[in-house]
């Protein structure tokens, strides 16, 4: 049992002595059959499914769903790693149904033979799965009788799992199970009627088992071989138009996010820790979804526009994946009318809560008995010389070295970015004139790196590569980014640093007093600085190493536009992040970096005694939702938890 499963409780209600298993065939609930598939839990859920539609009382829905759905999503939320295992578990199955809803049996049939090729949850069936949404589930204790017997009689079906054993495969006509004690494995199935000796179960081993596909189980082989037991209601279709624009906040209903997430779907590569798809959660894709995404889903938007553009976008390491889904709802908002089509990696960074709880630990057992004037700008720069070298030692080096190695590895053969750097050669070749544009931000640039190289090879070229606070070494600069630059494969670049007033005036959840890139600099690097006041690793993205190497030489001759943050500049310099993670998120910063690379132009500031001319095509205004789980809110929490300390 799972602590944060929600518990059924029997109410005051009386209980009828019996449900007639009679009374439950009135639905005609289809008896289904698994075949040979170890997919138990999804046609058990079928039933369940099926029986709750048939019963609805407004609109009644006799169709069949598809219980491959069920099976296959429950994969993406059961308690075991990976996909490697044949079956799945109750648990996963609700929250799957929960998560998503299930669609019509036509669109995914049951009985299909799965393989790796075979498309998941496309476009299609994630829009019919909205029309059958669960809406509430409980766990109901296997070995309480009681509570059994109400949520029985309270819905109507029960959705169960137990321990099988040899007398499962010798029930006759009666539909009886005697009791074996052969155990054969675990199954599940829908209880739908109980009378004083037991419960009646509908079986998914097709009409020919038991008495025409159910079976009655007496209470003592229940108590001794059950194991899991859920009831659930259905949930009300939600249209999703009106917030087709961003992930639902904490406010909105499940059925409501699902339906934004939907359409937020074919826009996002889900990269596990290792840089592989990640085939688990709401975002769980595999090779065969990337392909659907690449060769349906984006092919077809392509064809109809005139001008054909993809802008990949990396999200930086302090970015969990609910707030870089808002960021990408508000970039698809205002690129998809300007013919952009945005992909976001969606990789598993969120570095922010690990490094604020490493901090906090460092500062209490560094606290003194006086209090620290935070006016004084030595003193906070001291205690940050002391804490740099504490942070490497406790866990900092070795979890920014992970995330690094994370970024990385998605390039590799095989791998989430390899793989959709080569379904984008296969577009280029049917469109030729395919635009590729790449933005990164923070450490996001860590893994646009080597993306860079996988997508300018042979005749084809990246358009433009922006980068916010780039938290990239100059060794990676110079071994990726550079060439491509110098060589003529990346056309142009970007580059967004804060001054470095703002970069000290950073900190990290008001415990390291600067910014993210200074401690990385100076504590995280393979090479910590060798000294208090000497440089760390040069890092990109801090204005104050600009001044050397082959950066330098690439802002000084024009390859590299370095826009210095924050400053009141209008049209596509202008930038107002005052903060290294404000960035991606800043209206000014995100307007102007797009409109740069997708060749719109701001219009000109107007001076005196003149008025401004006409604007040129302009990119529609950006609107950032924000929500409990928004990362400046994450931000807000922690400084506000960082003060008490």
């Amino acid at each position: 049992m799972d602590f944060r499963d929600r518990l059924y409780q029997a109410s005051l209600v009386e209980v009828p002595s019996q449900l007639f298993l009679e009374d439950y065939l009135k639905h005609k609930v289809p008896v289904l059959n698994q075949g040979t598939e170890g997919a138990c839990t999804g046609f058990a859920l079928a039933t369940v499914a099926h029986f709750l539609l048939r019963r609805r009382k407004v609109v009644p829905d006799k169709g069949q769903v598809s219980a491959r759905m069920f099976y296959e999503m429950a994969r993406r939320y059961d308690e075991w790693e990976g996909e490697d295992y044949d079956g799945s578990s109750a648990r996963g199955a609700m929250k799957a149904w929960q998560k998503h809803g299930v669609c019509a049996e036509a669109l995914w049939p049951s009985l299909a033979k799965p393989s790796a090729k075979s498309p998941g949850l496309t476009r299609e069936r994630a829009d019919d799965s909205a029309l059958r949404p669960l809406g509430a589930y409980l766990r109901v204790n296997h070995r309480d009788l009681v509570a059994m017997h109400a949520a029985l009689a309270e819905v109507g079906i029960l959705y169960a799992t137990s321990e099988v054993h040899a007398g499962w495969d010798e029930v006759g006509a009666d539909g009886l199970i005697h009791p074996n004690e052969q155990l054969l494995g675990g199954h599940a199935f829908a209880i739908v009627a109980y009378d004083e000796h037991g419960f009646w179960l509908q079986n998914s081993w097709g009409p020919s088992w038991g008495r025409r596909g159910f079976g009655h189980i007496s209470y003592a082989d229940w108590l001794a071989h059950g194991s899991d037991v859920w009831v659930a209601r259905l949930g009300v279709p939600v249209t999703t138009s009106q917030i087709a624009g961003a992930p639902a906040t904490n406010t909105r209903s499940t059925a409501s996010a699902q339906g934004a997430l939907n359409q937020l779907r074919p826009h996002v590569i889900n990269l596990g820790n290792d840089g592989k798809l990640d085939p688990r959660g709401e975002l769980g894709m595999r090779e065969a979804d990337l392909q659907q995404l690449f060769r349906v889903d984006l092919r077809n938007t392509l064809k109809t526009w005139s001008r054909r553009r993809i802008v990949l976008h990396a999200h930086g390491g302090l970015v969990a994946a609910d707030a870089a889904l808002q960021r990408l709802a508000a970039y698809k908002k205002q690129l998809m009318p300007q013919e952009a089509y945005p992909l976001s990696f969606i990789w598993h960074s969120d570095y922010w809560t690990t490094l604020s709880h490493m901090l906090s630990e460092l500062l209490r057992g560094r606290r003194t008995e006086g209090a620290l004037d935070r006016s004084k700008d030595f003193l906070l720069d001291r205690l940050d010389d002391g804490l740099e070298p504490l942070a490497r030692a406790l866990t900092g080096k070795s979890a920014w070295s992970e995330m690094k190695e994370n970024a990385l590895a998605a390039s590799r053969p095989g791998h989430g970015a390899a793989l959709a750097a080569a379904e984008i050669h296969r577009l280029a070749q049917e469109f030729p004139d395919l635009e590729v544009h790449l933005v990164a931000h923070s450490a996001g640039s860590i893994l646009g790196a080597p993306l860079l190289d996988l997508l300018s090879t042979g005749a084809h070229k990246v358009r433009s590569c922006t980068l916010w606070a780039p938290a990239c070494t100059h060794t990676l600069f110079e071994a990726h980014y550079a060439p491509a630059l110098e060589d003529g494969r990346l056309d142009a670049m970007t580059l967004y640093t804060l001054d470095d007033h703002h970069e000290r005036a950073d900190h990290c959840a008001h415990i390291y007093n600067k910014s993210l890139l200074y401690l990385v600099s100076n504590a995280f690097e393979d090479k910590p600085r060798p000294w208090f006041g000497a440089d760390g690793e040069p890092i990109l993205g801090l204005a104050k190493f600009l001044d050397r190497g082959r950066v330098a030489q690439l802002i000084a001759s024009g390859r590299i536009h370095h826009v210095l943050a924050p400053n009141l500049a209008a049209g596509v310099d202008g930038s107002k992040a005052s903060s290294h993670g404000a960035f991606d998120d800043d209206e000014t910063t995100v307007s102007g970096s797009f409109a740069r690379m997708l060749g719109a132009t701001a219009p000109a500031p107007a001076t005196r005694g003149q008025r401004s001319g006409p604007a040129q095509p302009a990119t529609p205004p950006l609107a950032f939702e924000r929500s409990a789980a928004s990362l400046q809110a994450q931000r807000r929490a922690l400084d506000a938890l960082s003060r008490k300390l």
